[in-house]
């Protein structure tokens, strides 16, 4: 350990280019790392491995489910003049003065109190909260914004944007990116710790570097369920309504999706 180097990120978003930004460059004046060029091959295969094996516990994960959940009727709410009463079902409360921040930490409250009466906390479930605020502050927050601040109808205003079937797809994309980019980093860890013996960030910029890098590759291979997000989340309730039941069954197909995905990306490894 401490003769790798963290190079330039690279640009491209394939998972090998993600885990080699871990390998010396042999450039100088770079970060040290614990990982060695020649273990990224192996590296990056045994962490999707692992990775796709850990989503079947995802299958059943009732915070995962919950947490989208919450974000379907979330976005319908935001349709209805008083969206504080669709909200208010689910546990959700929208102060007066208000910013994507506060309703993030209220849907985490939300669905908190409902894992507390319905089942119980895991690392999946809490991976799945911190990406729904994730997803939901990066889309709201700019247009959220007014000249006098952020107040109840901006942010209604700025979800609403998301109520619609494209719209929907990008907050699904954006959900489910952040989601694996803490997931696969969850494993990856494991991984080096496992093959390399570990490895260390030296800064906070070197941190904010290879999140950029995660967060970019794994939100491309979300594209995978986009258009099934905004698809099913239109004609679902234009069918018959979006309840617990059929959230569960779509996010199923989803994380099978995204298993299919990281089985397609070890294998170009």
């Amino acid at each position: 350990m401490g003769h790798t180097r963290l190079g330039n990120i690279p640009t491209g978003k394939k998972w090998k280019a993600v885990v080699a930004a871990l390998a010396s460059s042999g450039e100088p004046d770079t970060v040290t790392f614990g990982i060695f060029s020649e273990d990224v091959e192996l590296v990056a295969q045994t962490t999707l491995e692992a990775a796709k094996t850990g989503l079947n516990r995802a299958l059943d994960d009732e915070g995962l489910k919950y947490t989208f959940f919450v974000l379907t009727q979330l976005a319908l709410a935001s349709r209805e003049t008083d969206w504080k009463v669709r909200l208010s079902q689910v546990g959700i409360d929208i102060p007066d003065e208000t910013s994507p921040f506060a309703l993030s930490a209220e849907i985490h409250k939300s669905i908190d109190d409902y894992l507390l009466s319905h089942g119980y906390s895991t690392d999946i479930s809490e991976i799945a909260q911190q990406a729904a605020g994730e997803a939901l502050t990066s889309l709201t927050a700019e247009e959220a914004r007014s000249l006098f601040g952020t107040g109840e109808r901006e942010l209604q205003a700025a979800v609403r944007r998301l109520s619609t079937s494209r719209g929907f797809s990008d907050l699904g994309q954006r959900f489910f990116g952040r989601f694996m980019a803490r997931f696969l980093n969850f494993y990856l860890s494991r991984a080096t710790a496992t093959h390399v013996g570990g490895n260390k960030f030296q800064s906070t910029s070197d941190i904010s570097k290879f999140n950029s890098l995660l967060e970019r590759h794994c939100e491309q291979t979300a594209r995978i369920v986009r258009d099934f997000c905004g698809e099913w989340y239109s004609k679902t309730e234009y069918r018959e309504g979006i309840d617990l039941d059929n959230t569960s069954r779509f996010m199923a197909v989803a994380v099978k999706k995204l298993q299919s995905e990281l089985e397609r990306q070890r294998k170009k490894v």
